[in-house]
């Protein structure tokens, strides 16, 4: 297994919007989020990241918080956890992992297999 590696916010955003991602953060103290819209079957579901870039724009240290990938819901006023993947380690292959889990979510919601 490859050890952490630092992600700055520029590489992640590069990443994640050249994939069509939103990133974002409810405030200023909050980490860096990122939301894609995928249309299943007339359906609309968030494609949600959590980055683990901290509200300083740096990734969190080693050993702390991983990348989480989920699902939620867009039909209600607030929007509700449908599935997620497993983590995504801070390693030197952090955007191949990162991809291979939004495939997953996208093959997860086309099969109904929540």
């Amino acid at each position: 297994m490859s050890g952490y590696v630092e992600i700055s916010l520029e590489e992640m955003k590069q990443f994640l919007e050249s994939q069509g991602f939103i990133m974002w953060k409810k405030d200023p103290r909050t980490e860096w989020q990122a939301n894609k819209i995928f249309n299943c079957n007339g359906i609309n579901y968030l494609i949600h990241i959590f980055t683990s870039i901290n509200p300083d724009d740096r990734s969190r240290g080693v050993g702390t918080d991983a990348i989480r990938c989920c699902v939620f819901t867009t039909t209600s006023p607030k929007p509700e956890w449908v599935f997620g993947t497993k983590r995504v380690n801070r390693t030197k292959n952090w955007q191949k992992s990162i991809q291979s889990r939004i495939q997953e979510l996208e093959e997860r919601l086309l099969n109904k297999q929540t």
